[in-house]
């Protein structure tokens, strides 16, 4: 089971359990990464909802289904790690390997906390894993209405590989 502390400057929460660093851009808080469980699941699908349903209707005329992220954080080929602070959750990602890369199917950051360095530091995360498992990349999918992601995922390595509908495919090679 994966989970870590993570602290601001490198300082160690426990050294029982190996330190991640995170330096938080205007906070300073210890946080822990952990594996999804079942319990998680309303928060998870409320920060989604809140976060992607403008999108979702935007890029696709839809209203948002919980039922379609429901089955991908119960999908047991998924693999969801949950960032949490002193106030509960505050991000989370869910992570497929397929083939000889790692896809992000859903990367989520709590909107009062985006901004603070959290999707900078899951993506690093992200890319580490698929180092260790000698994956030569990741691989995402964004709304083509979504301006802010595609932005943070240009300014973070990812080139667009092509549309798929409205979805944007992108990939870093590591």
């Amino acid at each position: 089971m994966l989970e870590h502390d993570i602290r601001a400057h490198g300082r160690r929460m426990n050294d029982a359990v190996p330190a991640i660093l995170f330096l938080g851009v205007r906070h300073m808080q210890a946080m822990r990464c952990r594996c999804m469980q079942r319990s998680d699941l309303p928060e998870l699908v409320s920060m989604s909802r809140e976060n992607m349903a403008a999108i979702i209707l935007a890029s696709w005329g839809e209203e948002w289904k919980d039922e379609q992220l429901l089955n991908l954080l119960l999908d047991q080929r998924v693999e969801t790690t949950v960032l949490e602070g002193e106030e509960g959750i505050e991000a989370y990602y869910c992570v497929e390997d397929i083939d000889e890369y790692v896809f992000i199917s859903s990367f989520q950051v709590r909107r009062g906390f985006q901004g603070r360095g959290l999707g900078a530091r899951m993506l690093e995360m992200i890319e580490e894993k698929a180092r260790r498992e000698g994956m030569a990349e990741v691989e995402l999918c964004v709304q083509s209405t979504n301006d802010r992601a595609k932005e943070f995922y240009y300014y973070h390595g990812y080139d667009l590989m092509y549309r798929n509908g409205n979805n944007l495919v992108m990939r870093k090679k590591l």
